[in-house]
């Protein structure tokens, strides 16, 4: 919890949680529910602390200033914590219920494709008519930027999202085979390494990409291992790990992925994990001026930030937290979180920095201002910019919504001016355009592929058609350059960064290497749903075949390369956790009909783990 230790704090997160407070009282029958579901377990609030109930024996998430939660993992009739899943009696058919009415998943070996989306056995193929009465106050006008009629309706492709399917099964049953108990797998040595303090990193993160997947067993291993006693991660979450965790890393991965979850099975096991990773990570928050350092440790809450930085703080870091803790805030009715977030959204508003609606990089978390740097929408940046318009997107009660919105369209018109860049006009007239950091002369980095799926979310209630029209075309032109970046290499493989001139048809390759990243197949992903365009697809598709033919290795992992422009291709011996994560999920989604995980009721974080959207917006 910030500390109020300078003039440069403006109030303390008890005071900041007692002003949103307010706000929470729209959470509707979701949060009501989710509370009954705590209660029922045995989980009481004693003296402001959200604790354990008779006959379980939780374990203590709280560090320093930060609230955590008692853990019940043993059952709740009198359980003494022995490890076993989720709730019993009355709480597990509650937690059922909850889950059904989520989400339906059809077991492993049915056509899971087709399930997921469904209520009460309907298929929510929202057309319309459909979309307008779900919501009294949308206007089903087909106007463009209407989320009511915005999205595409689209069938399934059954062979390529089993193909898919079957991927990810290989894939996580190689990390599990050989790397369980540790972050990440190393598919050519078959062994585990732990880039990110040995925190259950793919494990977490695959949960929610097997669930939506239908990999029941897989899903349910997954999750039983998490929940043991002496897994990782709860030793880390009892403080007992002696461990430096990236803050921008563990949020998005490892919170993320238990929210998501939880948002799928309404397992409240898994809230009171999310909540006691909030709470070790909160004391990255104790700063002058209440904007997180980039680690900390999650045993004694030491707090600091990068050499290379000086210590400071970087944008895309604490920039890329506010939908993770306000949704947990809105699961677990407590503000503390958000009001956290929320004030670092305040200081970014507050400061002179912004040049036509863009931030430098780096801010000094003891001074309260931005101190220079890059100007971004690859690392470093990009992904404050996405969680400007997923916040207003997704967020009931959202504090100053309309000026989430408002910088939203306004750093897309300095990206226009500073940033976007066209390379060439293709055969058919069709634009090539690429994004380079302000002074980058030509140069893009992969991650900046993201854009065009940012930039179709901002298309839907676009503060005009002509603005979201101008959206859309600049997404789709992103994404052409960006597409090609892969079929100009012999590997079918995009490199990490490369440089491009405009009017030249030559691309320089900066850095050869491919780590399955998953931003290009991102943006298809969104393109698809809202055009419905086949060609999406086929992209998307050639894609894949060059990865499962570059990244497959012989004992199922999958691994990145380490120079695209070569054939064959060197492998880099490591699968990255976002892989399962976003790659593989983008990729299945893509093949799945527009009901699965309709995208006016999810919104994805940047580690693609989906939260069920709590605002219903007069368009939506």
């Amino acid at each position: 919890m910030p500390t109020t230790t300078s003039a440069t704090t403006t109030t303390s997160a008890t005071t900041r949680a007692r002003r949103y407070r307010r706000t929470r009282a729209r959470r509707g029958v979701r949060i009501a529910l989710a509370l009954a579901l705590v209660v029922a377990a045995g989980v009481l609030t004693v003296g402001g602390r959200l604790t354990k109930g008779a006959g379980g024996s939780g374990d203590d998430g709280a560090i320093g200033g930060g609230r955590g939660r008692g853990l019940r993992i043993g059952g709740g009739g009198g359980g003494d914590g022995d490890g076993s899943i989720g709730p019993s009696g009355d709480a597990a058919a509650a937690a059922a219920a909850a889950a059904r009415e989520r989400v339906v998943v059809d077991d492993d070996d049915d056509d899971s494709g087709k399930a997921l989306g469904r209520r009460g056995g309907r298929a929510r193929r929202r057309g319309k008519s459909e979309r307008a009465d779900d919501n009294d106050e949308g206007n089903g006008n087909g106007d463009e930027g209407s989320s009511s009629t915005y999205w595409a309706r689209v069938a399934a492709d059954p062979k390529r999202r089993d193909a898919v399917r079957a991927a990810a099964r290989e894939a996580f049953g190689a990390f599990w085979k050989s790397a369980l108990g540790h972050d990440e797998l190393a598919p050519a040595s078959g062994t585990g390494r732990d880039d990110f303090g040995g925190i259950d990193a793919t494990l977490i993160d695959s949960l929610d990409t097997l669930y939506v997947m239908g990999l029941t067993k897989e899903f349910e291993n997954a999750l039983l291992y998490l929940k043991k006693p002496d897994s990782n991660f709860r030793r880390l979450i009892r403080g007992e790990t002696d461990k430096d965790v990236s803050v921008f890393e563990t949020n998005i991965r490892i919170l993320g992925g238990l929210l998501s979850t939880y948002d799928l099975t309404g397992d409240p096991d898994v809230l009171d994990l999310a909540e006691s990773m909030a709470s070790r990570l909160s004391a990255a928050f104790d700063t002058k001026s209440g904007v997180p350092t980039s680690f900390v440790n999650v045993k004694t809450g030491k707090a600091f930030g990068l050499p290379w930085t000086n210590g400071r703080s970087i944008l895309a870091d604490f920039g890329t937290m506010h939908l993770e803790w306000a949704t947990l805030s809105a699961r677990s009715n407590n503000p503390v979180y958000e009001a956290h977030t929320n004030h670092v959204f305040e200081r970014i508003t507050q400061s002179s920095a912004a040049q036509d609606g863009l931030y430098p990089h780096l801010y000094d978390q003891n001074e309260g201002r931005f101190t220079g740097g890059v100007i971004s929408f690859g690392a470093l940046g990009d992904s404050f910019y996405e969680y400007l318009i997923k916040c207003w997107r997704s967020l009931d009660g959202l504090k100053d919504a309309d000026a989430w919105r408002g910088m939203f369209d306004k750093a897309m018109e300095g990206m226009k001016k500073k940033l976007l860049h066209q390379w060439k006009v293709g055969e058919k007239g069709e634009l090539y355009s690429y994004l380079s950091p302000v002074g980058g002369g030509g140069k893009m980095e992969h991650l900046a592929c993201f854009a065009p799926g940012m930039l179709v979310l901002g298309a839907a209630e676009a503060p005009t058609p002509e603005v979201s029209q101008d959206y859309l075309e600049i997404a789709k032109n992103i994404a052409r350059t960006c597409v090609e970046m892969y079929d100009a290499q012999p590997t079918g493989l995009a490199p990490d960064h490369f440089a491009l001139q405009t009017g030249s048809e030559d691309v320089k390759l900066i850095d050869k290497k491919n780590i399955q990243r998953p931003e290009t197949i991102e943006s298809l992903f969104y393109l698809f749903r809202k055009t419905g365009d086949e060609q999406y697809r086929e992209q998307a598709w050639r894609i894949f075949q060059s990865m499962k033919k570059a990244y497959r290795t012989r004992a199922g992992g999958w691994q990145g390369v380490r120079d695209v422009s070569h054939t064959p291709p060197q492998g880099d011996d490591k699968m990255q956790s976002f892989f399962l994560a976003e790659t593989l999920k983008y990729l299945y989604l893509l093949y799945c009909d527009d009901s699965v995980m309709h995208l006016d009721d999810w919104v994805f974080n940047t580690e693609a783990h989906p939260f069920k959207a709590t605002t219903r917006r007069k368009n939506m």
